[in-house]
């Protein structure tokens, strides 16, 4: 099964960032970057908030196991290891760090070789549990933060500009 993924406008930021000089390229291209990645208030880097979503909210009854569960063979596996003292349920309240791992690189100072780096938080076929939950695939961020990213690279090209003259 082949995927395939598009970026509105892609060609328009393509062809104004072909326009400029290029230093200012360079320039713009790390500051889009930058943005795409953010910081804890928006972008790659940003963490949704906890929210508790059980199995039987997410999927529903499966099986005629107990709710949460998909069959009386996961049901009773995991009462074994809870019984020895080896499994405990739920996830703790904690941020994943996933979001932590995003970076950007850019190599030789050109502007086609900024790089942007990271894990992703559940693959690229989050489970439902997880979408309901709040988690956006890594590309649904990027396309929420490219008005940002461009205003970004806007200001870091009139600063290269001015510093320039």
């Amino acid at each position: 099964m082949n995927i395939k993924y598009t970026v509105q406008n892609a060609d328009k930021v393509s062809a104004w960032i072909k326009s400029l000089p290029r230093g200012v390229k360079a320039a713009a291209m790390r500051a889009i970057s930058d943005y795409v990645v953010g910081n804890e208030q928006h972008g790659l880097r940003h963490d949704v908030a906890y929210k508790y979503v059980s199995r039987k909210q997410a999927y529903g009854k499966v099986s005629d196991a107990p709710a949460g569960y998909f069959s009386m063979k996961q049901f009773r596996y995991v009462m074994a290891k809870i019984k020895s003292g080896e499994m405990k349920i739920g996830r703790k309240n904690d941020p994943t760090k996933y979001s932590q791992s995003w970076r950007t690189e850019q190599k030789n100072s050109q502007w086609d070789r900024t790089v942007v780096k990271g894990q992703l938080p559940f693959g690229r076929f989050p489970s439902r549990q997880n979408l309901l939950v709040g988690w956006r695939d890594f590309r649904k961020v990027v396309e929420s933060n490219m008005k940002g990213a461009m205003e970004s690279a806007q200001k870091a090209v009139d600063e290269f500009l001015k510093k320039g003259k």
